[in-house]
């Protein structure tokens, strides 16, 4: 229970999202104090998963990695033929994040509340 209180205060300090035309992959930073760190040594990163899945607003996601500094999630995209959709996902906090497109287009959105939806059209 001490733990649980210890990890609620996890302190997200940005979000790196890479749209692919199979899936989004999702790095969350973060940064724990040295409890903290003691607590995911001891205890395993259990509680690190519960508070990302609380950041996460009722998305279906896959948790790929959860370590001291990071966790890495995976979204499914949908393939509509020549091009694919992501549907978005709502925040429940705001988050400095880098946007990374196929091509390597990249935009920074400060302090959003969600991952934006987009449409990636595939060329040949």
């Amino acid at each position: 229970m001490l733990l649980a209180t210890l990890l609620a205060l996890l302190a997200v300090t940005s979000m790196n999202v890479h749209y692919g035309y199979s899936n989004v992959t999702v790095t969350i930073n973060y940064e724990l104090n040295g409890i903290q760190k003691l607590g995911v040594f001891l205890f395993g990163a259990n509680q690190i998963k519960d508070e990302i899945t609380k950041l996460i607003n009722g998305t279906n996601f896959e948790i790929e990695k959860v370590d001291i500094n990071q966790a890495v999630l995976k979204f499914n995209t949908t393939n509509c033929g020549n091009y694919v959709y992501f549907k978005g996902v709502k925040l429940n906090q705001r988050v400095n994040m880098t946007l990374t497109f196929p091509n390597n287009v990249t935009l920074f959105l400060n302090n959003s509340d969600e991952i934006p939806a987009v449409y990636m059209f595939m060329f040949n």
